[in-house]
Protein backbone atom coordinates (compact mmCIF):
# COMPACT_ATOMS: atom_id res chain seq x y z
CA UNK A 1 0.00 0.00 0.00
CA UNK A 2 2.57 2.67 0.89
CA UNK A 3 3.21 5.38 -1.68
CA UNK A 4 6.95 4.81 -1.42
CA UNK A 5 6.33 1.73 -3.57
CA UNK A 6 6.00 4.29 -6.35
CA UNK A 7 9.23 6.19 -5.73
CA UNK A 8 11.35 6.44 -8.88
CA UNK A 9 13.63 8.91 -10.64
CA UNK A 10 10.92 11.57 -10.66
CA UNK A 11 10.95 11.87 -6.86
CA UNK A 12 14.75 11.85 -6.87
CA UNK A 13 14.83 14.65 -9.44
CA UNK A 14 12.25 16.71 -7.55
CA UNK A 15 14.20 16.53 -4.28
CA UNK A 16 17.51 17.15 -6.06
CA UNK A 17 16.08 20.30 -7.64
CA UNK A 18 15.18 21.69 -4.22
CA UNK A 19 18.61 20.90 -2.80
CA UNK A 20 20.46 22.35 -5.78
CA UNK A 21 18.55 25.60 -5.41
CA UNK A 22 19.16 25.49 -1.63
CA UNK A 23 15.59 26.58 -1.01
CA UNK A 24 14.22 24.20 1.65
CA UNK A 25 12.10 26.69 3.66
CA UNK A 26 8.62 27.15 2.26
CA UNK A 27 8.42 30.92 2.89
CA UNK A 28 11.81 32.58 3.37
CA UNK A 29 14.44 33.97 0.95
CA UNK A 30 11.94 35.51 -1.46
CA UNK A 31 14.72 37.40 -3.29
CA UNK A 32 16.71 34.23 -4.07
CA UNK A 33 14.20 31.59 -5.06
CA UNK A 34 12.97 32.88 -8.42
CA UNK A 35 9.33 32.70 -7.46
CA UNK A 36 9.44 28.92 -6.93
CA UNK A 37 7.38 27.68 -3.97
CA UNK A 38 6.88 23.92 -4.10
CA UNK A 39 4.66 23.61 -1.03
CA UNK A 40 2.35 26.33 -2.35
CA UNK A 41 2.22 24.53 -5.71
CA UNK A 42 1.37 21.29 -3.91
CA UNK A 43 -1.39 22.98 -1.92
CA UNK A 44 -2.96 24.42 -5.08
CA UNK A 45 -2.72 21.07 -6.87
CA UNK A 46 -4.39 19.23 -3.98
CA UNK A 47 -7.17 21.83 -3.69
CA UNK A 48 -7.84 21.60 -7.43
CA UNK A 49 -7.85 17.80 -7.42
CA UNK A 50 -10.18 17.53 -4.44
CA UNK A 51 -12.47 20.34 -5.54
CA UNK A 52 -11.77 22.37 -2.40
CA UNK A 53 -11.25 26.12 -2.33
CA UNK A 54 -8.30 25.95 0.06
CA UNK A 55 -5.57 23.57 1.16
CA UNK A 56 -3.07 24.07 3.98
CA UNK A 57 -0.02 21.81 4.16
CA UNK A 58 1.43 20.98 7.58
CA UNK A 59 4.08 18.72 9.08
CA UNK A 60 1.94 15.60 9.70
CA UNK A 61 -1.57 14.22 9.61
CA UNK A 62 -1.69 14.60 13.38
CA UNK A 63 -0.75 18.28 13.01
CA UNK A 64 -3.47 18.68 10.37
CA UNK A 65 -6.12 17.49 12.84
CA UNK A 66 -4.78 19.70 15.63
CA UNK A 67 -4.32 22.85 13.55
CA UNK A 68 -7.78 22.48 12.00
CA UNK A 69 -9.35 22.09 15.44
CA UNK A 70 -7.51 25.12 16.78
CA UNK A 71 -8.64 27.10 13.73
CA UNK A 72 -12.20 25.98 14.52
CA UNK A 73 -11.95 27.38 18.05
CA UNK A 74 -12.10 24.03 19.84
CA UNK A 75 -11.03 24.38 23.47
CA UNK A 76 -11.47 23.25 27.08
CA UNK A 77 -14.90 21.87 27.91
CA UNK A 78 -15.85 21.19 24.31
CA UNK A 79 -16.80 17.63 23.41
CA UNK A 80 -15.90 16.06 20.08
CA UNK A 81 -17.58 12.78 19.18
CA UNK A 82 -15.42 10.39 17.19
CA UNK A 83 -14.73 6.70 16.72
CA UNK A 84 -13.37 4.13 19.16
CA UNK A 85 -11.66 2.55 16.15
CA UNK A 86 -9.15 5.03 14.75
CA UNK A 87 -5.51 5.97 15.05
CA UNK A 88 -4.81 7.60 18.41
CA UNK A 89 -3.89 10.91 16.74
CA UNK A 90 -7.62 11.53 16.22
CA UNK A 91 -8.04 11.52 19.99
CA UNK A 92 -4.73 13.22 20.81
CA UNK A 93 -5.61 16.21 18.63
CA UNK A 94 -8.79 16.73 20.64
CA UNK A 95 -6.90 16.37 23.92
CA UNK A 96 -4.22 18.84 22.80
CA UNK A 97 -6.99 21.43 22.47
CA UNK A 98 -8.01 20.70 26.06
CA UNK A 99 -11.27 19.26 24.74
CA UNK A 100 -12.97 15.97 25.55
CA UNK A 101 -12.93 13.02 23.13
CA UNK A 102 -16.23 11.14 23.28
CA UNK A 103 -15.78 7.76 21.63
CA UNK A 104 -18.77 6.18 19.93
CA UNK A 105 -19.32 2.72 18.46
CA UNK A 106 -18.53 1.64 14.92
CA UNK A 107 -20.85 -0.21 12.55
CA UNK A 108 -19.99 -2.93 10.06
CA UNK A 109 -18.40 -0.40 7.73
CA UNK A 110 -15.70 -0.19 10.48
CA UNK A 111 -16.45 3.54 10.58
CA UNK A 112 -18.27 5.66 13.15
CA UNK A 113 -21.88 4.57 13.60
CA UNK A 114 -24.20 7.57 13.12
CA UNK A 115 -26.79 6.28 15.60
CA UNK A 116 -24.23 5.75 18.33
CA UNK A 117 -22.76 9.21 17.71
CA UNK A 118 -26.18 10.87 17.94
CA UNK A 119 -26.92 9.18 21.27
CA UNK A 120 -23.80 10.79 22.78
CA UNK A 121 -24.64 14.40 21.89
CA UNK A 122 -24.82 16.75 24.88
CA UNK A 123 -25.01 20.49 25.34
CA UNK A 124 -21.19 20.52 25.33
CA UNK A 125 -20.84 18.75 21.98
CA UNK A 126 -19.26 21.01 19.38
CA UNK A 127 -18.51 18.62 16.52
CA UNK A 128 -18.78 15.08 15.23
CA UNK A 129 -15.69 13.68 13.53
CA UNK A 130 -16.17 10.50 11.51
CA UNK A 131 -12.93 8.72 10.58
CA UNK A 132 -12.75 7.19 7.11
CA UNK A 133 -10.97 4.02 8.18
CA UNK A 134 -8.93 1.82 5.86
CA UNK A 135 -9.58 3.97 2.82
CA UNK A 136 -13.40 3.94 2.78
CA UNK A 137 -15.92 6.66 3.56
CA UNK A 138 -18.27 6.80 6.50
CA UNK A 139 -21.98 7.55 5.97
CA UNK A 140 -21.55 11.27 5.35
CA UNK A 141 -25.15 12.05 4.35
CA UNK A 142 -26.41 10.87 7.72
CA UNK A 143 -23.67 12.71 9.61
CA UNK A 144 -24.52 15.91 7.75
CA UNK A 145 -28.18 15.53 8.69
CA UNK A 146 -27.31 14.97 12.35
CA UNK A 147 -24.91 17.92 12.51
CA UNK A 148 -27.40 20.23 10.80
CA UNK A 149 -30.18 19.15 13.16
CA UNK A 150 -28.12 19.78 16.30
CA UNK A 151 -26.13 22.77 15.04
CA UNK A 152 -22.78 20.97 15.21
CA UNK A 153 -19.59 21.25 13.20
CA UNK A 154 -18.73 18.29 10.98
CA UNK A 155 -15.05 17.37 10.83
CA UNK A 156 -13.57 14.66 8.61
CA UNK A 157 -10.56 12.64 9.65
CA UNK A 158 -9.65 11.46 6.15
CA UNK A 159 -6.04 10.74 7.05
CA UNK A 160 -6.32 7.10 5.95
CA UNK A 161 -8.42 7.78 2.86
CA UNK A 162 -6.90 10.40 0.55
CA UNK A 163 -8.35 9.72 -2.88
CA UNK A 164 -11.47 7.94 -1.62
CA UNK A 165 -14.87 9.32 -2.61
CA UNK A 166 -18.41 9.37 -1.26
CA UNK A 167 -21.10 9.53 -3.94
CA UNK A 168 -18.62 11.14 -6.30
CA UNK A 169 -17.19 13.71 -3.87
CA UNK A 170 -13.70 13.31 -2.39
CA UNK A 171 -13.67 12.51 1.30
CA UNK A 172 -12.37 15.48 3.23
CA UNK A 173 -14.57 17.91 1.29
CA UNK A 174 -17.93 16.93 2.79
CA UNK A 175 -17.58 18.57 6.20
CA UNK A 176 -16.36 21.91 7.52
CA UNK A 177 -12.84 20.64 6.93
CA UNK A 178 -11.01 17.42 6.19
CA UNK A 179 -7.49 16.18 6.76
CA UNK A 180 -5.07 13.85 4.97
CA UNK A 181 -1.94 12.16 6.27
CA UNK A 182 1.14 11.75 4.09
CA UNK A 183 3.19 9.53 6.40
CA UNK A 184 5.17 6.46 5.24
CA UNK A 185 2.15 4.15 5.56
CA UNK A 186 -0.13 6.22 3.33
CA UNK A 187 -0.87 5.84 -0.35
CA UNK A 188 0.52 9.31 -1.02
CA UNK A 189 3.59 9.89 1.12
CA UNK A 190 6.19 12.62 1.54
CA UNK A 191 7.83 10.89 4.51
CA UNK A 192 5.94 12.99 7.04
CA UNK A 193 3.26 15.51 6.19
CA UNK A 194 -0.39 16.43 6.39
CA UNK A 195 -3.03 18.48 4.59
CA UNK A 196 -6.16 20.39 5.59
CA UNK A 197 -8.81 21.08 2.93
CA UNK A 198 -11.78 23.41 3.39
CA UNK A 199 -14.08 25.82 1.59
CA UNK A 200 -14.16 28.17 4.59
CA UNK A 201 -11.87 31.13 3.94
CA UNK A 202 -11.82 32.31 7.55
CA UNK A 203 -10.95 28.86 8.86
CA UNK A 204 -8.23 28.53 6.21
CA UNK A 205 -6.71 31.88 7.19
CA UNK A 206 -6.71 30.92 10.86
CA UNK A 207 -5.05 27.59 10.04
CA UNK A 208 -2.31 29.11 7.88
CA UNK A 209 -1.57 31.78 10.49
CA UNK A 210 -1.55 29.37 13.42
CA UNK A 211 0.60 26.70 11.75
CA UNK A 212 3.47 29.18 11.34
CA UNK A 213 3.76 31.24 14.54
CA UNK A 214 0.95 33.58 13.49
CA UNK A 215 2.71 34.89 10.35
CA UNK A 216 0.37 36.55 7.84
CA UNK A 217 2.59 35.46 4.92
CA UNK A 218 2.96 38.67 2.97
CA UNK A 219 5.45 37.53 0.34
CA UNK A 220 6.12 41.11 -0.83
CA UNK A 221 8.12 41.97 2.27
CA UNK A 222 10.86 40.14 4.21
CA UNK A 223 9.57 37.42 6.51
CA UNK A 224 10.91 39.08 9.64
CA UNK A 225 9.19 42.36 8.82
CA UNK A 226 5.67 41.09 8.22
CA UNK A 227 3.04 41.34 10.90
CA UNK A 228 1.44 38.50 12.81
CA UNK A 229 -2.21 37.67 13.22
CA UNK A 230 -1.96 35.57 16.39
CA UNK A 231 0.23 33.42 18.54
CA UNK A 232 0.82 30.05 16.97
CA UNK A 233 3.36 27.29 16.63
CA UNK A 234 5.50 25.61 13.98
CA UNK A 235 3.81 22.93 11.91
CA UNK A 236 5.31 23.94 8.54
CA UNK A 237 5.94 21.59 5.64
CA UNK A 238 9.35 21.91 3.93
CA UNK A 239 9.98 22.46 0.24
CA UNK A 240 11.47 18.96 0.02
CA UNK A 241 8.14 17.49 1.13
CA UNK A 242 6.23 19.80 -1.17
CA UNK A 243 8.33 18.68 -4.14
CA UNK A 244 7.75 15.03 -3.27
CA UNK A 245 4.04 15.66 -2.89
CA UNK A 246 3.70 17.17 -6.35
CA UNK A 247 5.16 14.04 -7.94
CA UNK A 248 3.24 11.64 -5.74
CA UNK A 249 -0.07 13.42 -6.39
CA UNK A 250 0.28 12.72 -10.10
CA UNK A 251 0.60 9.01 -9.27
CA UNK A 252 -2.34 8.81 -6.87
CA UNK A 253 -5.07 7.84 -9.32
CA UNK A 254 -2.91 5.16 -10.89
CA UNK A 255 -2.07 3.70 -7.50
CA UNK A 256 -5.75 3.58 -6.50
CA UNK A 257 -6.63 1.94 -9.80
CA UNK A 258 -3.96 -0.70 -9.26
CA UNK A 259 -5.11 -1.42 -5.71
CA UNK A 260 -8.71 -1.80 -6.87
CA UNK A 261 -7.62 -4.12 -9.67
CA UNK A 262 -5.61 -6.26 -7.24
CA UNK A 263 -8.51 -6.54 -4.83
CA UNK A 264 -10.90 -7.45 -7.65
CA UNK A 265 -8.54 -10.19 -8.86
CA UNK A 266 -8.20 -11.64 -5.38
CA UNK A 267 -11.97 -11.74 -4.84
CA UNK A 268 -12.44 -13.50 -8.17
CA UNK A 269 -10.47 -16.48 -6.84
CA UNK A 270 -13.16 -17.82 -4.49
CA UNK A 271 -16.78 -17.58 -3.49
CA UNK A 272 -17.49 -15.77 -0.24
CA UNK A 273 -19.56 -18.08 1.99
CA UNK A 274 -23.06 -17.04 3.01
CA UNK A 275 -22.07 -16.49 6.64
CA UNK A 276 -19.17 -14.16 5.69
CA UNK A 277 -19.46 -10.52 4.65
CA UNK A 278 -17.30 -7.76 3.31
CA UNK A 279 -17.43 -4.38 5.06
CA UNK A 280 -20.87 -2.79 4.79
CA UNK A 281 -19.70 0.33 3.00
CA UNK A 282 -22.08 3.21 2.18
CA UNK A 283 -20.19 3.70 -1.11
CA UNK A 284 -18.22 0.58 -2.02
CA UNK A 285 -17.10 1.99 -5.35
CA UNK A 286 -15.48 4.97 -3.66
CA UNK A 287 -13.00 3.06 -1.50
CA UNK A 288 -9.29 3.03 -2.35
CA UNK A 289 -8.85 -0.69 -1.57
CA UNK A 290 -5.92 -0.44 0.82
CA UNK A 291 -7.21 -3.35 2.91
CA UNK A 292 -9.29 -6.48 2.38
CA UNK A 293 -11.54 -7.26 5.34
CA UNK A 294 -13.82 -10.23 5.92
CA UNK A 295 -16.42 -10.18 8.69
CA UNK A 296 -16.66 -13.75 9.97
CA UNK A 297 -19.69 -15.14 11.83
CA UNK A 298 -17.98 -14.99 15.24
CA UNK A 299 -14.65 -14.56 17.02
CA UNK A 300 -13.83 -18.27 17.04
CA UNK A 301 -14.24 -18.62 13.30
CA UNK A 302 -12.06 -15.53 12.81
CA UNK A 303 -9.27 -17.13 14.85
CA UNK A 304 -9.59 -20.38 12.90
CA UNK A 305 -9.45 -18.41 9.65
CA UNK A 306 -6.35 -16.50 10.77
CA UNK A 307 -4.50 -19.67 11.76
CA UNK A 308 -5.27 -21.49 8.51
CA UNK A 309 -4.45 -18.47 6.35
CA UNK A 310 -1.05 -18.09 7.99
CA UNK A 311 -0.29 -21.76 7.53
CA UNK A 312 -1.19 -21.40 3.86
CA UNK A 313 1.44 -18.70 3.44
CA UNK A 314 -0.39 -15.39 3.92
CA UNK A 315 -0.71 -13.79 7.35
CA UNK A 316 -3.77 -11.76 8.29
CA UNK A 317 -4.80 -9.86 11.39
CA UNK A 318 -7.86 -9.77 13.62
CA UNK A 319 -8.86 -6.17 14.23
CA UNK A 320 -9.77 -6.52 17.91
CA UNK A 321 -6.06 -7.09 18.55
CA UNK A 322 -5.03 -3.98 16.63
CA UNK A 323 -3.30 -1.93 19.34
CA UNK A 324 -2.67 1.02 16.99
CA UNK A 325 -6.28 1.64 16.07
CA UNK A 326 -8.55 0.38 18.85
CA UNK A 327 -9.16 2.49 21.96
CA UNK A 328 -9.64 -0.63 24.10
CA UNK A 329 -5.84 -0.95 24.16
CA UNK A 330 -4.97 2.67 25.00
CA UNK A 331 -3.95 2.57 28.66
CA UNK A 332 -2.41 6.05 28.42
CA UNK A 333 -5.82 7.48 27.50
CA UNK A 334 -7.55 5.81 30.44
CA UNK A 335 -4.88 7.04 32.84
CA UNK A 336 -4.58 10.52 31.37
CA UNK A 337 -0.85 9.96 31.14
CA UNK A 338 0.78 13.23 30.08
CA UNK A 339 3.64 15.46 31.17
CA UNK A 340 1.73 18.70 31.62
CA UNK A 341 1.10 19.94 35.15
CA UNK A 342 -2.22 21.38 33.96
CA UNK A 343 -3.94 18.31 32.58
CA UNK A 344 -7.01 19.67 30.83
CA UNK A 345 -9.34 17.95 30.09
CA UNK A 346 -8.40 15.28 32.69
CA UNK A 347 -8.25 17.80 35.55
CA UNK A 348 -10.10 20.77 34.18
CA UNK A 349 -12.61 23.28 35.57
CA UNK A 350 -14.29 23.52 32.16
CA UNK A 351 -14.90 19.78 31.73
CA UNK A 352 -17.41 17.71 33.63
CA UNK A 353 -17.13 14.01 34.25
CA UNK A 354 -14.93 12.45 31.60
CA UNK A 355 -15.66 9.14 29.88
CA UNK A 356 -13.79 6.31 31.55
CA UNK A 357 -12.41 4.89 28.27
CA UNK A 358 -12.47 1.43 29.87
CA UNK A 359 -11.93 -1.78 27.85
CA UNK A 360 -15.42 -2.99 28.67
CA UNK A 361 -16.92 -0.07 26.76
CA UNK A 362 -17.81 -0.23 23.05
CA UNK A 363 -19.39 -3.69 23.24
CA UNK A 364 -20.67 -3.57 19.66
CA UNK A 365 -17.34 -2.31 18.36
CA UNK A 366 -15.54 -5.17 20.07
CA UNK A 367 -17.99 -7.75 18.73
CA UNK A 368 -17.42 -6.49 15.17
CA UNK A 369 -13.64 -6.19 15.43
CA UNK A 370 -13.34 -9.59 17.14
CA UNK A 371 -14.63 -11.29 14.00
CA UNK A 372 -12.97 -8.99 11.43
CA UNK A 373 -9.95 -10.45 9.63
CA UNK A 374 -7.80 -8.11 7.56
CA UNK A 375 -5.18 -8.33 4.85
CA UNK A 376 -3.04 -5.37 3.84
CA UNK A 377 -2.92 -4.68 0.10
CA UNK A 378 0.11 -3.60 -1.91
CA UNK A 379 0.14 -1.53 -5.08
CA UNK A 380 2.37 -4.00 -6.89
CA UNK A 381 1.18 -7.59 -6.52
CA UNK A 382 2.25 -10.16 -9.09
CA UNK A 383 0.15 -13.15 -10.10
CA UNK A 384 2.01 -15.44 -7.69
CA UNK A 385 1.18 -13.19 -4.72
CA UNK A 386 -2.45 -12.91 -5.76
CA UNK A 387 -2.73 -16.68 -6.15
CA UNK A 388 -1.13 -17.17 -2.72
CA UNK A 389 -3.67 -14.83 -1.15
CA UNK A 390 -6.53 -16.62 -2.88
CA UNK A 391 -5.22 -19.95 -1.63
CA UNK A 392 -4.88 -18.58 1.90
CA UNK A 393 -8.40 -17.18 1.93
CA UNK A 394 -9.84 -20.46 0.67
CA UNK A 395 -7.92 -22.30 3.40
CA UNK A 396 -9.23 -19.85 5.97
CA UNK A 397 -12.84 -20.32 4.92
CA UNK A 398 -12.45 -24.11 4.90
CA UNK A 399 -11.00 -24.16 8.42
CA UNK A 400 -13.44 -21.66 9.90
CA UNK A 401 -16.80 -22.70 8.49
Amino acid sequence: MPGFELFDQREIDAVTDVLKRKMVHRYSFQDKRGGIYRVAEFERAVADKMGAKYCQAVSSGSAALYVAMRASGIGPGDEIITSAFTFIASVEAILECGAVPVLAEIDESLNLDPGSAEELITDKTKAIMPVHMFGASADMDTFREICDEYGLLLFEDSCQAMGATYKGSPVGTLGDWGTYSLDPYKLLTVGEGGLIVTDDEELYDRARYYHDHGHIHDMDIPRGAEGKACLGFNFRMSEIQGALGLVQLEKLDGAIGQLKANKKKILEGFKIPEDVELRDLPDRGGEIATQLVFLMPDAESARDFQKASGEAGEACGILSGNTWHYARHWKTLREGACYSRIRCPFDCPFAGELPSYRPLEWARTHEILDRAVVYGMDIFMDDARIERMQKAVRAGFKAAL
